[in-house]
């Protein structure tokens, strides 16, 4: 559910956007505004509900569509959840993955028929890199075999503004002798000719290095679309 445009309220609409609803208790605007999603059950543990994240850790980890709120005083309003989602829905809200590979068809014999089978997972972090929220993707075929366009997020993911992301890629044989990848997020490019490692290790690479990318409309879904090529 949508949080709606008018007639807010901090039980049902804010605390109950972010956590299935809301039974009883005592629920704090600045509580529920300040601590972040990894702060509750699903991370730390430190508080016992999912809250918005826009004040804590400079608003690092706040889901998409709330503003940051920086220094000792703060001055939340219930009327900036206006409309805000908490969880992807896989319909207007979605993390999707397409991957491509390019490389040649083995021969046989003397080569198994999966030398060039890849394997492209992605997973999706809070910003330290210690709480992980999403995790998905699939084998890519050789020989032009593409996986997707294809959900991976869950619709009891959260939306982070950011993608604090990783992606693995390994051959799916022992004897796979290594690739090269490009990666490009919401038609951004990150790399382009990375070696992948041979073997089914694989390669990981991660948004410390290659930059992270924030959540926008892509591919017919507001989210992170990631575009995977190996060849």
């Amino acid at each position: 559910m949508t949080i709606p445009s008018s007639n807010i309220s901090l039980s049902n609409d804010i605390y109950g956007e972010a956590n299935g609803g809301y039974s009883s208790g005592e629920v704090s605007l600045n509580d529920v505004s300040f601590y972040s999603y990894f702060a509750g059950p699903n991370g730390s543990n430190s508080i016992s509900y999912n809250a918005w994240g826009a004040g804590e850790n400079s608003g690092l980890n706040r889901i998409y569509g709330t503003t940051v709120h920086t220094g000792t005083a703060y001055n939340w309003k219930m009327s900036e959840y206006s409309g805000l989602t908490y969880f992807y829905d896989n319909s207007t809200y979605q993390v999707t993955l397409e991957a491509t590979n390019n490389l040649p068809a083995p021969t046989i014999p003397p080569d198994p028929p999966d030398l060039y089978d890849v394997n492209v997972n992605v997973e999706l972090w809070g910003e330290g890199f210690s709480y992980q929220y999403i995790a998905g993707g699939g084998q890519v075929t050789s020989n032009g075999g593409t996986y997707g366009p294809s959900s991976i997020s869950q619709t009891d993911d959260p939306i982070i503004f950011r993608g604090y992301w990783k992606v693995v890629i390994s051959g799916v044989n022992p004897m796979f002798a290594g690739c090269n990848a490009d990666l490009s997020i919401n038609g951004t490019s990150k790399f382009s000719g990375q070696a992948v490692s041979g073997g089914p290790g694989g390669t990981t690479f991660d948004s410390v290095t290659w930059g992270t990318q924030d959540v926008a409309s892509s591919g017919g879904f507001i989210g992170l679309y990631f575009t995977v090529t190996t060849s």
